[in-house]
C-alpha cells in the first residue's frame, strides 16, 4: 500500500512521466531538478525496480514504470481536480484536516466526506496519509482535526467515533487461476502457489505474518513490493496469489479464493483530535 511511500515521490514521477522532461517537471513543480531526480531515485529504490529511462530525447517509463503510471494517474487527476476546486474555496470556508494511516481510510470516510463537501463548498480540506508519529507531530501544530487509524496505534488525546474491520482475502487472476475457483485451499495450499505481496512494512503483510507465526509456518513470496498498485497489476497478469481488501479486487479480473480457514480481521477506528479547537469537526462527525 502507498501508506509507507511519501506521496510527493509518487507525484513527482506522475509529472515528470507526463511531462517527459524532468526540467519540465522540476518548472510545473516548483522545485529544482536536483530534488526531483533525487526523488525518482528514492521510488525506484522503495519499489525495487527501474523505473525511468533517459535518453536525448527526455524521460520515458519503463515496463515496470508504464504499471505504476497507469495505476497512480487518475488518482493523481482527481486530486487534481479536487484541489482545484477547494482551493477555489478556501478563501472563505476554513480547514478540516484529516490524517490517516492506512489506504483503505476513503471507503470508511468516502460519503460523510462528500456530504461535507456539497454542505460546506467554502471548507479547504486537508488530507494526510502518514505514520502515526508524524501525524502526531502535525496535531501538535493544529494541522490534525480527523484520524483514521489501525486498532494497535496509540494516539494521545483521541477520541473514538467509529470502528470499521477489514478483513483480507486471498485473491488471483480469473484469466490465470481459474482452477482454483471450485477449490477449498488450505494454508499450505496456498504457500505453495506463487505468491505477490506487499512488504513487511505495511500493516496488511504484518497481519498475515502474524498469522503465519501463530500456524507455525513461515512464508517467502515470490514477488514482494511496497507498491499496492503494483502488486495488485502483477496479480492480474498472473505472477501469483495475493492478499487484499476484496472490495479492491471486485472486478471480472480476479477472483476471491475459498480457504479452509480466515485471516484475523484488521480493526480500524475513526475520531478526532480532543485538544483541536476547530468547530467543523463536529459538523464533519454528524455526518459519519
Amino acid at each position: 500500500m502507498l501508506n509507507n511511500i511519501n506521496l510527493n515521490l509518487l507525484k513527482y514521477f506522475y509529472e515528470v512521466v507526463n511531462t517527459k522532461n524532468i526540467t519540465k517537471a522540476s518548472e510545473n513543480l516548483c522545485i529544482s531538478q536536483p530534488a526531483i531526480t533525487k526523488a525518482i531515485k528514492d521510488l525506484e529504490s522503495e519499489l525495487n525496480v527501474k523505473l525511468l529511462i533517459r535518453s536525448k530525447k527526455g524521460v520515458s517509463p519503463t515496463i515496470e514504470g508504464e504499471i505504476l503510471y497507469e495505476h497512480i494517474k487518475d488518482m493523481f487527476n482527481n486530486l487534481n481536480k479536487t484541489f482545484n476546486t477547494i482551493e477555489s474555496n478556501k478563501n472563505s470556508g476554513g480547514h478540516l484536516y484529516i490524517g490517516a494511516t492506512t489506504t483503505n481510510f476513503l471507503e470508511f470516510i468516502k460519503e460523510a466526506l462528500n456530504t461535507f463537501k456539497s454542505k460546506y463548498p467554502n471548507v479547504h480540506i486537508d488530507i494526510t496519509l502518514e505514520t502515526i508519529d508524524v501525524l502526531e507531530e502535525r496535531a501538535k501544530v493544529g494541522k490534525l482535526d480527523i484520524l483514521i487509524k489501525n486498532d494497535y496505534e496509540n494516539f494521545n488525546n483521541f477520541s473514538y467515533i467509529k470502528s470499521f474491520m477489514i478483513s483480507d482475502k486471498f485473491v488471483a487472476s480469473k484469466k490465470y487461476f481459474n482452477h482454483l475457483i471450485d477449490k477449498k485451499l488450505s494454508i499450505d495450499d496456498v504457500l505453495n502457489q506463487p505468491l505477490v505481496l506487499l512488504s513487511n512494512i505495511t500493516h496488511g503483510r504484518r497481519n498475515f505474518d502474524a498469522f503465519l507465526k501463530q500456524n507455525n509456518k513461515k512464508v517467502i513470496p515470490t514477488y514482494e513490493f511496497n507498491s499496492y498498485s503494483l502488486c495488485r497489476e502483477l496479480i492480474k497478469c498472473g505472477f501469483g496469489i495475493g492478499i487484499g481488501n476484496p472490495i479492491h479486487y471486485d472486478s471480472k479480473d480476479f477472483i476471491i479464493l475459498n480457504t479452509s480457514f480466515s485471516l484475523p480481521a484488521r480493526t480500524f477506528h475513526i475520531g478526532y483530535n480532543k485538544m483541536s479547537k476547530n468547530n467543523l469537526i463536529q459538523e464533519f462527525i454528524k455526518l459519519l
